[in-house]
Parts: structure tokens; C-alpha cells; sequence
């Protein structure tokens, strides 16, 4: 929590598994790195245990979606990298991470995104549990750049 790389380093070298413990709140230390933007942490939890990517935390959240929402772009860039099939894990709200972009006008990681999913129509078009897509959301917080 703290983005200390060496200590991070040194524990996961005596114990790795400590990269697949869980808090109080379903959150892996992946979650935690990137929801504060630390890019070298999650690097070495990511060579470690890549499929963290999946997993969900107890809000139903990926560490792609922590980092997506908090607009750490360049931990997005590194998530979508490793684990290409964490774009479509989906919220409890059937969000895909591409309607937390918008839903938290994060413009550059929702650019990231689209870039690393390409022409995929399904997720672009996917409609969430209140059956918006990603337009509906833009359209209706006035986000003309989305």
C-alpha cells in the first residue's frame, strides 16, 4: 500500500504466495498496487501470478477495473498487456471496464483500452444491467470526447 518495491520484492522472494492473499475486503495486493498507480509492484506481482488479473474483489472489481477507475493508465496499459482477456471481465453490475472509463470520465485509459481490444463490437456495444452501453453513459454526462 505504501510503494515499496524492495520490500515488495524481498517478500514475494521468501513468499510468493503472499501475492494471492486477500484483505477484508476480497482485495489481492494487485488490486491494491493498482489502484495507487504503483506500475513496478504490479509488475512483479503479475510475474508471479498473472491470472490476479481475474480476480474479483468483493465490490466486483478486477484489479483492471481498480486502476481503470482511478484513471492509472499506464498500469491499465500494463494490466491489458499481460492478461488481454481481463477487458472482459465483467463488474456485478454487468459493467465492462470500458463503462467505468466513461463513468469516471477517464478518457485516457478508456483510449488505451479501445486501442488494446480493437474492433471488438461486442464489448464497445455491450449493455450493462441497466442496458446502457458505453455511448448511453457518454451521451448522458455530456462526454463529447468519449
Amino acid at each position: 500500500m505504501l510503494g515499496h518495491l524492495g520490500f515488495v520484492k524481498e517478500l514475494l522472494s521468501l513468499k510468493p504466495e503472499l501475492a494471492s492473499e486477500f484483505d477484508s475486503h476480497g482485495s489481492s495486493p494487485l488490486h491494491l498496487a493498482s489502484a495507487k498507480g504503483y506500475l513496478e509492484i504490479v509488475k512483479e506481482l503479475l510475474l508471479v501470478d498473472p491470472e490476479l488479473c481475474m480476480v474479483r474483489n468483493q465490490e466486483g472489481r478486477t484489479p483492471l477495473h481498480v486502476a481503470a477507475v482511478k484513471g492509472r493508465v499506464k498500469v491499465v496499459s500494463e494490466l491489458v498487456g499481460v492478461k488481454a482477456e481481463s477487458t472482459r471481465v465483467l463488474t456485478d453490475r454487468a459493467e465492462t471496464v470500458l463503462h467505468l472509463c466513461v463513468g469516471h470520465n477517464r478518457l485516457e485509459g478508456l483510449k488505451v483500452l479501445v486501442d488494446a481490444i480493437g474492433k471488438d463490437d461486442t464489448l464497445v456495444n455491450w449493455k450493462d444491467c441497466d442496458g446502457n452501453t458505453i455511448l448511453h453513459i457518454a451521451v448522458s454526462k455530456k462526454q463529447i470526447e468519449a
